[in-house]
């Protein structure tokens, strides 16, 4: 399974979710690999930090059983990343702001899925209790595109683990990736 995480507008938090989700099916069981095309390479730095992580950085020839793909804040790479994918999962907050561009990437990408590709909306840095947090089926709607059911918190410990690793998440925190990872690997 070849996922793309991607978005047209830059900190929605596509590379912490490449990762963080990467992890997740990690613990479960899966041989998971994370294709950085992003020039920043942060997801490499992240990977690089953690020696004997269970994160594979992506190799060529390898198999694996799902492949993470973080891509850069821009439409015009986005085509490439798209090709073999099995499913594309915009990653977006409830902002105004994010959706506008997340629409837009709907719009540029939806010519370049592969046939049978999925595309699923991921909800990240939701606090709940709030105005957005109530209309997220509304927003989703707006964008054209399916939302996961599960959803990412605003949790300042998703930062830490840049530098801790998976042991910087709290048991809540890792229940929320293991039901977005897992509803991505059903959907």
């Amino acid at each position: 399974m070849n996922i793309v995480l991607c978005n047209g507008k830059g900190g929605t938090g596509k590379t912490t979710m490449a990762v963080l989700l990467a992890t997740a099916l990690a613990e479960a069981g899966k041989r998971v690999a994370v294709l950085d095309l992003d020039p920043q390479a942060t997801a490499t730095n992240w990977l690089g930090e953690r020696d004997g992580g269970k994160v594979e950085k992506w190799k060529s020839g390898t198999v694996y059983d799902v492949v993470l793909v973080d891509t850069a804040p821009r439409l015009d790479t986005l085509a490439p990343a798209l090709a073999r994918c099995t499913m594309a999962v915009l990653v977006a907050s409830p902002s105004p702001a994010d959706l506008w561009t997340t629409r837009d990437t709907v719009a540029a990408i939806r010519p370049h899925l592969p046939k049978g590709a999925r595309l699923r909306l991921l909800f990240n840095g939701i606090q709940a209790a709030t105005v957005l947090s109530r209309e997220l089926p509304d927003l989703a709607k707006r964008i054209g595109v399916e939302a996961l059911t599960a959803t990412i918190s605003r949790r300042q410990c998703y930062q830490h683990a840049a530098l801790l690793g998976w042991r910087a998440l709290d048991h809540d925190a890792r229940e929320e990736l293991y039901a977005a990872a897992l509803e991505v690997l059903r959907t």
